[in-house]
């Protein structure tokens, strides 16, 4: 199975208490389980969690958490899905990647040459090493703090750029990153060339919105680019 399981030397550590006879007292041993996911789509799990259908991604609708969408402003079509808590965001992007290999590793690489001198870094997170990086608004001289978590998998790339409260302090978005872990993603078979972005599609109840998908979305003139994260988006209701 393609799934997320991690090792413990990459993550948080889950402990758990056990009696040590030469100190008398008690001590704490590692526990190396971890959930899995994101997952592939032919190895997504049955577990009755209610997923948009967002074309390449399959994204799970959890209570507390807004969905918004950054779209072409040429084509209409969504480029990057936004999850929100109200305190935090994670904008999620999906490529197309060779078989042979995952992206992660030169991505971060090439990013992180350009993030350095600014202060970025590398770091490890809940999904393996992750960059830490301040990210312009679009006001001059204006920046915040944010993460970037990438994911490997069978011919796809998926990038989570976090930001808000969580983009320092990790553990302060548990239900977006509850989103990640249960995302799942549909590669589709079609041939495409590596680093472009996966099809994105709206959810039918924006679609059919009777002022149009613009009604529900914030436009842009671009697209999903690798390696430079996606542009902020406003807030869609």
């Amino acid at each position: 199975m393609f799934g997320r399981g991690r090792k413990e030397s990459d993550q948080g550590v889950v402990e758990s208490p056990e009696t040590a006879e030469d100190t008398g007292s008690a001590r704490r041993s590692t526990v190396a389980i971890v959930p899995d996911g994101p997952y592939d789509a032919a190895e997504a799990p049955d577990d009755g969690i209610n997923r948009l259908d967002l074309g390449s991604l399959r994204l799970p609708a959890l209570p507390g958490v807004e969905v918004q969408f950054q779209v072409g402003e040429a084509t209409g079509e969504p480029l990057t899905v936004l999850v929100t808590d109200g305190r935090s965001a994670m904008e999620l992007s999906v490529f197309a990647a060779p078989k042979s290999r995952g992206l992660w590793d030169e991505v971060r690489a090439e990013i992180l040459e350009t993030v350095e001198p600014t202060g970025g870094k590398e770091a490890g997170g809940s999904f393996g090493r992750e960059l830490r990086m301040s990210l312009p608004t679009g006001r001059p001289g204006e920046s915040v703090p944010a993460r970037m978590i990438g994911v490997d998998g069978p011919r796809w790339f998926l990038r989570a750029v976090v930001t808000g409260v969580a983009g320092q302090d990790p553990g302060a978005a548990p239900l977006l990153e509850e989103t990640l872990r249960q995302l799942v993603v549909a590669r589709g078979d079609g041939a495409m060339p590596v680093r472009d972005p996966l099809p994105l599609t709206l959810p039918r109840d924006i679609t059919d919105h009777p002022d149009g998908p613009g009604a529900a979305t914030s436009a842009t003139s671009g697209r999903a680019e690798m390696p430079t994260p996606g542009v902020r988006i406003a807030e869609i209701r």
